[in-house]
């Protein structure tokens, strides 16, 4: 170990020299990073897992917005079976509630007046994601996207993990009601069972999708996760660095070394 003052200001300035040298190792001034090369295996591991997940969505969006086609079709179909008067209507009237006709009662179309009166809503598939920022110390920071609700837009590949929402209430497609017994009426409300019945179906074959395709993302996000590691290793340099060029100042300065103890 150094004896005199001197000699430890310099055996100091040896050592933040060194640690300097090794933080622009990490950052990468005046050559590459040191961590480049696992940033580059990571790159290459998160767009390799694209393609599978990028397909298995697309299958699940079409799925999903099968799915919405059918309830868009069947809230057409009971528009449609009731009508907008009060003539040749499969509406059933609340007699509890509304009258037929006059300004206080049931005049037509969809409304609360008829039984069975009830919000339809779209699925929706949830892109739920994290962030991985680099100038985060959380890498889980976390936001949502739609992949498919009743607009029809998505964008698949996205987000960590995917969720899938039965009658998600904030996608309404319309109005269901309960429709009369005539025959007309209930050749409708036959293929509105139809239909029905069609959508548990889709809903059963949207599932193992589902559950390939975050498996599938648990492996990117770990890739993801290590990435998210390396870049902020390298913040985390040059925030040391800058430390390190401060304190070497004091060092260096006469307007500190000359309070120095000699």
């Amino acid at each position: 170990m150094p004896e005199s003052n001197d000699a430890k200001t310099e055996y100091l300035l040896k050592y933040l020299d060194e640690r300097i040298r090794r933080e622009e190792e990490i950052i990468g001034i005046n050559t590459d990073s040191a961590l480049k090369p696992r940033l580059d295996l990571c790159d290459e591991l998160i767009s390799s897992y694209d393609p599978a997940i990028k397909g298995i969505d697309a299958k699940i969006v079409s799925i999903g917005q099968s799915i919405n086609i059918i309830k868009s079709e069947i809230i057409t179909l009971i528009t449609q079976a009731v009508g907008v008067s009060t003539n040749n209507t499969c509406g059933i009237v609340d007699t509890s509630r509304c009258s037929i006709g006059g300004t206080s009662g049931w005049t037509g179309g969809i409304s609360t007046c008829l039984t069975g009166y009830a919000a339809e809503y779209y699925d929706t598939v949830t892109s739920y994601i994290w962030g991985f920022s680099s100038t985060s110390t959380n890498p889980f920071e976390s936001s949502t996207a739609i992949l498919s609700s009743s607009s029809n837009t998505f964008g698949v590949g996205v987000g960590t993990f995917l969720g899938v929402t039965q009658n998600n209430s904030s996608y309404l497609a319309g109005y269901r009601v309960s429709l009369g017994s005539s025959a007309t009426c209930q050749t409708t409300a036959t293929e509105i069972t139809r239909k029905d019945a069609e959508i548990a179906t889709l809903r059963t074959q949207i599932a193992p999708y589902v559950s390939v395709v975050n498996k599938i993302r648990e492996e990117r996000w770990r890739s993801q996760l290590e990435k998210w590691g390396s870049l902020r290793a390298i913040e985390t340099s040059k925030a040391d660095r800058d430390k390190l060029i401060g304190i070497k100042t004091a060092f260096t300065d006469s307007t500190y070394t000359s309070l120095f103890l000699r």
